[in-house]
This record gives structure tokens, C-alpha cells and sequence, in this order.
């Protein structure tokens, strides 16, 4: 028999992301019911200060827009098997990432270790049928996803039809207006496009 220790380093900064893994596992199951699963999460928290200073001292394509860390320190959710539907976290691991150049020691590697050992004392079981509740809770963290996802790339568009917008001032300040109304028509085209209520530039763009 083989033993296999999958580690996905992503942000999975919302619970649903975190779930979807979970659900695999379960869906895996139903494959492979001699199969033996664990489930455990290694939380690395920052305060939003201490990641947008080391955010400045990247360059090039590691270098991420400031805004975005700071909407991703808005909505993150650390794990809590206290919260609805959320029961799957159970086991999880904080480790402070606070301090600049400190490497991990032998504890926080042993925390770790613990924690993985007592995920497996308590293995996920095959995928069940969902309640009415925790549909309706997936339906609407999905929303909530697509949503972000909307408001970021509606603030790309945004911002660079604005730049347009300036350019066309500089060179003809009477076609400013013209250009300025061509940029709202073409946000509220994406907005209607991609189902959003809000129809003023805040609204879309906040």
C-alpha cells in the first residue's frame, strides 16, 4: 500500500475554495472506498501591513497590485469549524508569518506532523447527498466568487478606459465628454453582460 501527501499551496483565502477540495476527496471516495483520506489545513497569517511592505520589495511578475491584497485581507476567512457548513476544518494549523526572516523551526514542523496524524484519526467519509441548506449555502458563496471576480476585472477595464478617456482630453478637450460617456456605456455593457445590479461606476467598481 502507498502513502501520499498532497500539499496545495494556493491562498484558498475563501472557505468554498477550501470545501471544493474536501468535496474531491469525497467524490474520490466513492471510487475508492478502501482508500484511506485525511483532510488538514497549515493557515500562514500576516497582518495586511507586514504583506503589502514585502509586496513593495517585489519586482516584475512576483510584484501583485496593492489593491488586491487589500480585498483579499477584506474577505479572507481563516479557517473555523464553528462557522455554517464548516465542519470539514476540524483540523487546521495557524502559523504566524508576521516576523521578516524568520525560518521555521522543529516546532512548528512537529505542530504540523500533529496535525496531520490526528486528520487521519478521523478520515473524510464518501460524499452524501447535500441538505437544502448547504445548497443554498454553495449557491451563494459561488455568487459571492463571481462577484469578486467581476469587480476585478471591471476595475481593469475600468481604469484603462479611463486612461483612453484622459488621452482623448489631451488631445481634443472637446471630445472629452463624448469619450467619457463611451466608457460608461461600454461599463455598463460588461455589467449587463455579466448579470451585476449596480449600474453607477462605484457600484461596479468599488
Amino acid at each position: 500500500d502507498a502513502t501520499l501527501l498532497v500539499v496545495m499551496d494556493d491562498n484558498f483565502h475563501l472557505r468554498s475554495m477550501r470545501r471544493e477540495v474536501y468535496r474531491a476527496c469525497q467524490d474520490f471516495l466513492v471510487t475508492a472506498p478502501d482508500a484511506i483520506i485525511s483532510f488538514s489545513i497549515a493557515y500562514i497569517s500576516a497582518p495586511l501591513n507586514v504583506c503589502l511592505r514585502r509586496n513593495d520589495s517585489r519586482e516584475g511578475k512576483q510584484h501583485i497590485p496593492s489593491h488586491v491584497i487589500t480585498r483579499m485581507d477584506a474577505t479572507i476567512e481563516p479557517p473555523d469549524e464553528s462557522k455554517p457548513y464548516a465542519s470539514f476544518e476540524k483540523f487546521y494549523l495557524t502559523i504566524n508569518n508576521a516576523t521578516d526572516n524568520v525560518i521555521i523551526g522543529g516546532k512548528t514542523f512537529h505542530d504540523i506532523e500533529k496535525c496531520i496524524n490526528e486528520s487521519l484519526q478521523s478520515p473524510i467519509q464518501a460524499k452524501k447527498e447535500c441538505s437544502v441548506e448547504e445548497i443554498a449555502q454553495t449557491k451563494q458563496e459561488k455568487e459571492r466568487q463571481r462577484l469578486e471576480t467581476f469587480k476585478c476585472k471591471s476595475q481593469r477595464i475600468d481604469l484603462l478606459l479611463r486612461r483612453l478617456v484622459g488621452a482623448v482630453g489631451r488631445v481634443d478637450k472637446k471630445r472629452s465628454k463624448e469619450a467619457n460617456e463611451t466608457r460608461k456605456d461600454i461599463i455598463e455593457r460588461v455589467r449587463i453582460e455579466n448579470n451585476v445590479g449596480s449600474t453607477s461606476d462605484e457600484g461596479i467598481v468599488q
